[in-house]
């Protein structure tokens, strides 16, 4: 199997949090141009919430819905209040729209959003200590997809500057504790999806995601037999653009079983079901469950480069941010980018006869670059095809607003796999492109990523 996270790193200093917003979509209709410009909002308010969170890490209930809203969300589709569109505008054979958020105008509508899922949790916390029958669990259940949504609606106001101080009646862990212990084991992966899965039956054209383990983006065997089986109990669709629900799943590994949980969300990333299954070790012994970059998505996670002025993103050519491939398959990525910038690709490589780091080469050299005219449309990369060897890398890419060619690190031909080599330890590549000094002070920083898998067969 062959892992690829892609983590673009966007070299800067400025940092300040505008009270105004302002990001713009292309498209061929003024309608793709409006959806386009607000996923490009939300992506932008998405990294300033992944800093907030990384500000206040350090309490146990922030740590857990990190996890939670990397698995709610995606960067395209956070709830967003208070946004205006300005009057389209037509160049060349595209529609042109910008779409701004202005903080002391969203403010007060998130805060009254905050207010009412308050009280609504409020009333919610005597679930904690009621009976334990199958009505309590679903409305145990509810009562998590509502703390979730506060959560989410929490943090876009902190990030947008909000000083209100909006605190849950109870955290995630209390009403996981509770479901927990109201959860059925099973020992038969197959049964526990078809059982688990009914609640999710009438809902149609659902894009399925593979389970991970936070932070880790990786799609385990685990994550396949998961994936694969609920394939074929739901009503999917192949393409996340043609989606009216998004069916997201991750895992937890503890001494006694597997805790799996399933969430199904709509386009503005409201949890429409939800459910934890409870897997013994028998029902998942015949594959591996641990990602083989735990280390290095933990290294990665714990230091990102957070820009509030450049905005990129990496993803599939269909628009997927989570691929699998197999041996034979051409793979290929787009980039966007709000700015002009240089970037180089630097990759860990996880091989049997070792792990190390080199530089990928992309036409002549290895700087590429995105135009003032590029800006804001997706750039394509080039294809490769998934051949051997089948082991796991991370990706990374590095750009810069300014000249990147001095900050690109030295490199050894390696003539048994013929590349260019770094060096042997990824964790320390990391360390040393992170500590890279931009030269001038205008240059940005930000981070994204996207998770690629393939195997043989």
């Amino acid at each position: 199997m062959k892992s690829v996270t892609l983590m673009i790193m966007l070299l800067s200093c400025i940092a300040l949090m505008a009270q105004q917003i302002t990001e713009r979509g292309f498209g061929q209709t003024e309608e793709q141009a409006r959806i386009s410009a607000l996923a490009n909002l939300s992506n932008s308010i998405y990294v300033k919430v992944e800093a907030k969170i990384t500000e206040i890490a350090g309490e146990e209930n922030e740590r857990t819905f990190a996890r939670t809203l990397k698995e709610i969300s995606t960067s395209s589709n956070l709830p967003l209040l208070g946004t205006k569109f300005l009057p389209a505008e037509r160049k060349k054979s595209e529609y042109w729209i910008s779409v701004i958020l202005e903080a002391d105008q969203a403010l007060p509508l998130y805060e009254d959003k905050l207010n009412g899922l308050h009280k609504t949790l409020k009333e919610a916390s005597i679930l904690l200590t009621g009976k334990t029958d199958s009505f309590t669990y679903d409305r145990l259940l509810k009562a998590r997809n509502l703390l979730e949504e506060f959560e989410t609606h929490r943090f876009i106001y902190l990030a947008l500057g909000g000083k209100k101080e909006f605190n849950a009646p109870f955290s995630e862990m209390q009403v996981s504790t509770a479901l927990n212990e109201m959860t059925k084991e099973f020992d038969d992966l197959q049964l526990a999806l078809e059982v688990s899965a009914k609640r999710f039956a009438s809902y149609k054209n659902v894009f399925l995601y593979y389970p991970s383990v936070y932070p880790s983006d990786e799609i385990t065997p685990f994550s396949r037999a998961v994936y694969d089986r609920l394939s074929t109990i739901i009503s999917t669709t192949e393409k996340p653009e043609l989606a009216e629900y998004y069916l997201r799943s991750s895992y937890e590994i503890h001494k006694s079983g597997i805790n799996l949980t399933l969430r199904l969300i709509d386009s503005k990333s409201n949890i429409k079901e939800s459910i934890i299954v409870k897997l013994k070790p028998k029902a998942y012994a015949d594959y591996e469950i641990q990602p083989q970059t735990i280390d290095l998505a933990k290294q990665i996670a714990s230091g990102e480069l957070i820009s509030n002025k450049l905005n990129v993103q990496i993803s599939g050519i269909d628009g997927n941010q989570q691929l699998f491939f197999k041996k034979g398959d051409i793979a290929q990525f787009k980039v966007k980018s709000n700015l002009p910038i240089e970037f180089f690709i630097v990759v860990h490589n996880y091989k049997k006869d070792g792990v190390y780091s080199y530089l990928l080469p992309m036409g002549s050299g290895f700087v590429k670059r995105i135009s003032a005219e590029e800006t804001g449309h997706w750039v394509m990369l080039d294809q490769f095809e998934v051949v051997e060897p089948f082991g796991v890398e991370t990706l990374q890419l590095f750009a810069s607003t300014g000249d990147i060619s001095k900050m690109v690190p030295p490199v050894k031909k390696d003539p048994k796999h013929d590349l260019y080599k770094i060096s042997d330890n990824p964790e320390d590549t990391v360390a040393q492109t992170r500590g890279l000094k931009p030269v001038k002070k205008e240059v940005e920083t930000a981070e994204a990523s996207l998770t690629i898998t393939s195997v043989e067969k």
